[in-house]
């Protein structure tokens, strides 16, 4: 029987392939979480996020924004709507754009989501030292960087 000698290169993508799956899946367990947590999915989470960072938003920019068809997006926007995180306001200057904006409520939601975060971050850095946090957090800047600009929205729709 021969054995197959393998690169360390070759190894350490292995290990880097083996650690996307698992952080797609810790990433699923995290939407799973908000949505026990906080009565609202990852989405709708993450459009709340969004209109807080970056103020209100025309429904069509978060459509695009979130590659959501814009009947879709009204359902969602209708669901936590109801739950009075987020409201609706229309253009003085043109009636067929509508805003979105966040409630205090929703801003309360959000504020709790990011002590959530801040936990979670927290305890990442008191779990290694701060060479390897901030190797850690290089790595993830650098990743995003690196996957995000390359197209990878025609790879997933391909």
């Amino acid at each position: 029987m021969s054995t197959v000698d393998i690169s360390p290169e070759t190894l350490s993508v292995e290990r880097l392939e083996k650690s996307l799956r698992t952080l797609s899946d810790v990433y699923r367990k995290h939407q799973e979480y908000i949505k026990a947590k906080y009565k609202i999915s990852a989405l709708e989470m993450e459009i709340i996020q969004l209109v807080v960072l970056d103020g209100r938003k025309k429904m069509k920019e978060i459509g695009q924004y979130f590659n959501v068809k814009l009947s879709t997006l009204t359902s969602i926007i209708d669901k936590i709507e109801r739950q009075k995180l987020v409201k609706r306001v229309n253009s003085s200057t043109d009636r067929r754009v509508v805003y979105l904006e966040v409630t205090k409520k929703g801003q309360r939601l959000y504020e709790n989501y990011g002590l959530y975060l801040s936990s979670i971050a927290q305890r990442m850095r008191n779990s290694i030292d701060e060479g390897e946090f901030n190797a850690l957090v290089n790595g993830l800047e650098t990743m995003t960087s690196t996957v995000l600009p390359t197209g990878m929205e025609e790879e997933i729709a391909a």
